[in-house]
């Protein structure tokens, strides 16, 4: 996804962060370099402590005693609770706990050290998360978490709470601003033309191929995609949206899901859980929910919901000839 700039003198920042690119735009009477660089702390911190892979963050430890109760840091405690709220609220189309199947689905190490293509034969799955309710214990007072029997992943919720907190962290300081973490967005007060700010959604097949111009005010967006995060083991294709009731990447018919909410976490959270429950259901979970979604399908036709309709600037299969 990516965001237009024009008019307005706006000062960009790029740093790498939590496996991808993560961009702060502010207007250049604000004071870029400092704000920036809190926003790259925050995320850093963030890192440190909820990633997946170092033996030595927060997660990590807990994940390794599951059924102890572990002293976190402040952030740590904060996404684990909001990844239980989460998992509540869709019904458990979102559980963190699929890290045993990721890493048996060859995502067993950082995705830029993942082979394109192994000829490893891929393990046998862990069992499905369907049947087992998911009870961590969490005190976000005390800093505390016990996650239960199954070990859990926070990567793309761990990275929407923080562009939720980067955006916590500018409003008191400047009023527009963009938030960019890989396609995960927020942005807020009156954009480069002082009409609000438009994001293209990519063709997940063709990053060179728009498929959609949206229209954002102060809100948030998000896009979960099989497109850009894939590899082939032992023959099979596979990706990192694993359908936690199958316990393997998600096949349910699309491709990619972009979701428009108050937050870019519950954007986050409801783009992969759409995607997962697939494309026989996503109208009908998005009219029941109220949720504004636009979404691609496995064999190439595109969608958006009745509430996503307000926000299509241009679409491309209304351009078709």
């Amino acid at each position: 996804m990516t965001t237009s700039t024009v008019e307005r003198t706006w000062v960009p920042h790029t740093f790498a962060a939590m496996g991808t690119a993560v961009t702060v735009t502010l207007p250049g009477d604000a004071d870029a370099p400092a704000l920036s660089g809190r926003v790259e702390e925050l995320f850093a911190r963030v890192q440190r402590s909820c990633t997946r892979f170092s033996d030595d963050s927060d997660l990590m430890r807990a994940n390794r005693e599951p059924r102890t109760a572990h002293e976190v840091a402040p952030e740590c405690a904060a996404i684990v609770d909001a990844a239980f709220e989460a998992y509540r609220t869709t019904g458990g189309l979102f559980d963190p706990r699929i890290l045993e199947h990721l890493v048996s689905a060859g995502y067993d190490r950082t995705f830029a050290e993942v082979p394109a293509e192994s000829a490893a034969p891929g393990g046998r799955p862990p069992s499905p998360l369907g049947g087992s309710p998911w009870r961590p214990q969490v005190n976000t007072r005390e800093g505390t978490i016990e996650l239960g029997p199954a070990p859990i992943d926070l990567g793309g919720i761990g990275k929407g709470w923080c562009v939720d907190a980067a955006a916590a962290l500018l409003k008191p300081d400047v009023a527009d601003f963009l938030v960019n973490a890989g396609g995960d967005l927020v942005v807020s007060g009156d954009g480069p033309n002082g009409d609000g700010w438009t994001a293209a959604i990519e063709d997940p097949t063709d990053a060179a191929r728009t498929l959609a111009v949206l229209q954002l005010g102060t809100e948030s967006c998000a896009t979960s995609s099989t497109g850009r995060r894939q590899w082939i083991k032992g023959g099979e294709r596979a990706h990192h949206l694993i359908d936690p009731r199958t316990g393997r990447p998600a096949a349910g018919g699309l491709r990619s899901v972009t979701v428009i909410a108050d937050t870019t976490m519950i954007a986050e959270v409801w783009s992969k859980a759409l995607l997962i429950a697939g494309s026989d259901v996503i109208a009908q979970f998005c009219t029941q929910r109220d949720l504004a979604a636009y979404w691609m399908t496995t064999d190439g036709e595109t969608g958006y919901s009745p509430a996503m309709a307000p926000h299509v600037a241009w679409d491309w299969s209304a351009n078709v000839s």
